[in-house]
């Protein structure tokens, strides 16, 4: 009887301690910066926000609208880098509104206050210590078109990711040669936007979910800056014309894209450096609202993030 008893105690003990843990599995205060403290952006390094909608056909005006991927490139004209940094789609982050949500329903701003393209920009900027004043933002058809107005990508798959692949409704055609198992491939522009969504399988560095996803999308962007180190001027122009063509929305004028442009030219050929962020180790999962997110350590990934597009390089130019 004594030992019946001393189990029940100790299962009413368990169970009045889960609630308990439950209720202390909260969030940490995130510590976001007002655009007064962020730091400014040195002479000569110049960033470009890539904003991809999780549609093929969106529409800003309608509500429901969701980032499927956000890289910023950095430009450094002096030191001549040229940067990709990723975000994870799920992190943690201060809405503009002083709420918790996630990254990627910043962008729908339907019941909510100060949503949009300009608030998930100024959510980044503040959360990362970052002056992103230039945007762009495509969907999943346009990259389609992009991709494929310079002729596809090679991309390199494991065995897992071709079964995938073979497992969705790709055409035959839509690599070269056809999937048949891990390798590298021609990928069309629609098979290129699919193998960068893939989720649950481990991409060639073992990374699954959005991280996996975040290397994906770098592959990419790399691949295709590669095969841009012989273009031409000319060809350049035209390529620009698809992109514009092809782009939901941006905050450029007709003059900062050509400066974009020359600048372009001026570091083709340059090789590409990356960073995902968060970095490994500095994020764990946090379960917000039934949401799955993931609570990141801010203070360490800025720091990290500086250390990565600024401080390798500090060139000072004489009075």
């Amino acid at each position: 009887m004594k030992r019946f008893f001393a189990w029940l105690l100790i299962l009413v003990c368990l169970c009045t301690m889960v609630p308990q843990a439950l209720a202390d599995d909260k969030p940490a205060p995130i510590p976001v910066l007002s655009p007064e403290e962020i730091t400014p952006t040195p002479k000569g390094i110049h960033h470009y926000m890539l904003i991809c909608i999780d549609s093929w056909a969106a529409d800003l005006k309608k509500s429901g609208n969701h980032t499927d991927g956000m890289i910023l490139v950095t430009v450094d004209e002096y030191a001549e880098r040229v940067m990709l940094t990723s975000f994870i789609r799920d992190m943690l982050i201060q809405r503009p509104d002083g709420d918790f949500g996630r990254l990627n329903n910043i962008l729908d701003n339907s019941g909510r206050e100060n949503g949009g393209i300009e608030a998930l920009v100024a959510t980044l900027s503040t959360h990362f210590n970052l002056e992103i004043e230039k945007y762009i933002v495509v969907d999943f058809r346009q990259v389609e078109n992009i991709i494929n107005a310079i002729g596809g990508v090679d991309i390199e798959i494991t065995a897992r990711e071709a079964n995938y692949l073979r497992n969705y409704p790709l055409s035959a055609s839509s690599t070269t040669p056809a999937l048949s198992g891990g390798g590298t491939y021609h990928f069309t522009g629609h098979a290129a936007v699919i193998y960068m969504r893939i989720r649950k399988v481990a991409n060639i560095d073992g990374e699954t979910q959005d991280v996996g996803r975040t290397r994906r999308a770098r592959t990419v962007l790399t691949t295709i800056a590669d095969s841009l180190k012989d273009i031409t001027y000319d060809e350049a122009v035209a390529l620009l014309n698809v992109v514009l063509e092809n782009t939901v929305t941006t905050n450029m004028t007709t003059a900062e894209i050509m400066d974009a442009l020359d600048l372009a030219m001026r570091m083709k050929g340059t090789e590409i450096e990356s960073i995902r962020m968060p970095l490994d180790g500095t994020y764990e999962p946090m379960p917000v609202a039934n949401m799955a997110t993931q609570q990141i350590d801010f203070i360490t990934n800025r720091k990290a993030l500086r250390e990565f597009l600024v401080d390798p390089f500090v060139v000072v130019e004489d009075e």
